[in-house]
């Protein structure tokens, strides 16, 4: 991940706080070189790349260079596409361990409780045993009996909150398929959601895109590694 984050034409670089999806992927499929990103706009939101390493390096004409929005919209599409099935397996594999999460903190409750009752039984039976005429000792063991009791009935209501939480069957048993894809899709488009975070994502499925334009059609064209 160090060497990746290095910005060199071998590496991408770290993932920034820019919209732009493709910082640091896009490559000149005339040249060779790594595509520079800047911003556009009124408010310097709108993405453009463009091939300037040889002009600004040895004074070469300009390669390419367009604008980012509907590159970065089609990678998007494409890259969920890819995504969505990965995400269905996620969220199943996520309910799973909260199940199993669920499982081993009721376990121990139960260990907790048997545990508090039989020292509750133990006080009691000391309690029980001990000749009423010897005040002094009968109350420390009543006072041992009642922390004991007071101990069982704390590890009884914790129970009673988590089997109250718990969900009573899986919490993916009413989601379907097509309602998990429509999340991934949201919780991407969300505005809360970190755009280096996407950006790794896309990292992690994309090693690299060569961009070039048809300027027949005119197209952007895109290979996509």
């Amino acid at each position: 991940m160090v060497s990746n984050n290095i910005p060199s034409s071998r590496h991408h670089g770290a993932p920034k706080h820019g919209e732009a999806l493709l910082a640091g992927l896009l490559r000149c499929r005339r040249c060779g070189r790594k595509l520079t990103l800047r911003y556009t706009g009124a408010n310097h939101t709108i993405p453009r790349y463009s091939c300037w390493r040889g002009l600004l390096d040895n004074g070469e004409p300009r390669c390419i260079a367009f604008g980012g929005l509907r590159v970065d919209d089609a990678i998007e599409e494409a890259l969920l596409r890819v995504v969505e099935p990965g995400a269905i397996a996620a969220a199943t594999e996520a309910d799973a361990q909260t199940v199993s999460r669920q499982d081993q903190v009721c376990e121990a409750l139960v260990r907790d409780l048997e545990a508090a009752r039989y020292h509750a039984d133990r006080a009691f039976r000391q309690y029980d045993a001990v000749d009423p005429a010897n005040r002094l000792v009968a109350g420390e063991l009543e006072t041992r009996w009642n922390r004991a009791l007071t101990q069982v009935a704390t590890v009884e209501a914790r129970i009673a909150e988590h089997d109250a939480a718990a969900p009573g069957s899986s919490s993916l048993a009413a989601l379907d398929t097509t309602r998990i894809e429509t999340n991934l899709r949201a919780v991407w488009a969300a505005p809360t959601t970190d755009a280096r975070l996407k950006k790794r994502i896309v990292r992690t499925v994309i090693q690299e895109v060569v961009a070039d334009l048809d300027d027949t059609a005119p197209e952007i064209v895109l290979l996509v590694h």
